[in-house]
């Protein structure tokens, strides 16, 4: 007869060297890992910006050719007035951030006996990168022009780049586009540094 043998496993566990190994490996792996991954955030979203400053751009262009004046960086004065018709100017609109959201992200419809016409919206913000400024609303419609804000509010929004600060918009007085507008984002850093070529600010020019 032949007698069946049974092999007994022992169970062996890690020794407390191996698991330190084992801690410092996966350490080494974040730490190369980690700085890999967030420059390809950056640099994906330095590539959103560049592609919403683009599409910003086309869309103040637009605006021009219906309104025949870029939108302003701010609205404090001096309506714009288009077939007899004007645009009411709000104290609330004095940066270019409020500026761009309440120009390009409108409609105007205009219904004078001389002057029937609707303009806009121009573009469609991504809600996520507004920032609703608080308790403030825009001025109120005439009678022969009716505004509908974003979303078919009457709110003063901010837009924010992909990096969480507001876009800067210049067109009374561009320091690089000087026949149409600068428009630029501060970058990563989100250091204001006036679009210098040498910083991380991403524009128009």
């Amino acid at each position: 007869m032949y007698k069946i043998c049974k092999r007994k496993t022992a169970l062996i566990g890690f020794t407390l060297l191996e698991l330190l190994v084992v801690i410092v490996i996966i350490m080494f792996l974040a730490g190369i890992t980690i700085p890999i991954v967030s420059s390809i955030q950056t640099s994906a979203k330095k590539g959103v910006t560049s592609a919403q400053i683009s599409q910003l751009g086309l869309a103040l262009k637009q605006f021009e050719s219906d309104f025949g004046v870029f939108p302003p960086d701010n609205y404090t004065a001096n309506p714009i007035t288009i077939g007899g018709v004007s645009i009411p100017v709000d104290s609330d609109l004095d940066t270019g951030s409020k500026c761009l959201v309440f120009f390009l992200g409108s409609k105007f419809i205009f219904t004078s006996t001389s002057f029937n016409d609707i303009y806009g919206p121009y573009i469609e913000f991504k809600r996520a990168q507004l920032d609703k400024v608080t308790g403030v609303d825009f001025a109120d419609d005439t009678g022969s022009l009716t505004i509908t804000g974003v979303n078919g509010t009457r709110e003063v929004f901010q837009y924010k780049d992909p990096f969480g600060s507001y876009y800067s918009y210049d067109s009374s007085s561009p320091s690089k586009n000087t026949a149409s507008f600068d428009i630029y984002s501060f970058g990563p850093d989100k250091n204001n540094d006036s679009g210098a070529d040498a910083s991380d600010d991403i524009t128009n020019w």
